[in-house]
């Protein structure tokens, strides 16, 4: 079993101090006078050995709590510059409405056929869909990559990295585009399905 410094230390401190008392050179003087001086020695010496083991321990201390800061500063750095607070990039986004749901919606790692059946609520999609069917009203999403984006709801927004087609069968709809040139068909009321620009 190993012994930790913290204990060590101290510990050799005291058993130094104690075979300082116990010894009986004579250094000029009568015996009593120099039994009285080196016990004063081995305290002096003690008091020292212990001061500069408690500066050592508080000088570990805080390095340890200003490494452990500082390794939770660079990992929020890097996350801020690689990707949004909720993990999905934000690499050429520049629309403040997107971002806001890509910071504050409900974050889902995805693949394959995902579908949303819901009334209010707001998504944040992270992954590479082959589709998304989103059948509700008054939702809100972020997706990355939809092979075919199907809306057959009200009131919806879906802000879109890349899809290959996008169908809207509801009314109020909005689809937001950032890359490509996608398939539309538009089977509905009101709706809008447009590119945004970096």
């Amino acid at each position: 079993m190993r012994i930790p410094n913290k204990l060590l230390v101290p510990a050799a401190v005291l058993a130094l101090g104690a075979s300082l008392a116990a010894c009986s050179i004579s250094v000029g003087g009568s015996d009593g006078e120099s039994a009285s001086s080196q016990e004063t020695t081995a305290v002096v010496a003690t008091e020292e050995a212990t001061q500069e083991t408690d500066d050592a321990e508080d000088a570990d201390s805080d390095g340890t709590a200003t490494d452990a800061e500082d390794a939770d500063a660079d990992k929020a750095d890097g996350d801020a510059a690689g990707a949004g607070a909720s993990g999905s990039s934000t690499a050429d986004i520049t629309n403040s409405d997107w971002l806001g749901v890509i910071a504050g919606g409900t974050q889902e790692n995805v693949s394959g056929d995902y579908a949303i059946q819901s009334s209010g609520g707001t998504y944040n999609l992270v992954g590479e869909l082959n589709s998304l069917t989103i059948q509700g009203s008054e939702v809100t999403v972020s997706a990355e990559s939809i092979g075919t984006l199907t809306v057959q709801g009200s009131d919806v927004t879906v802000y879109v990295r890349q899809a290959d087609t996008i169908q809207v069968f509801g009314s109020d709809v909005t689809v937001y585009y950032l890359d490509g040139t996608p398939s539309i068909q538009d089977v509905g009321a009101d709706n809008t399905v447009e590119q945004l620009s970096n």
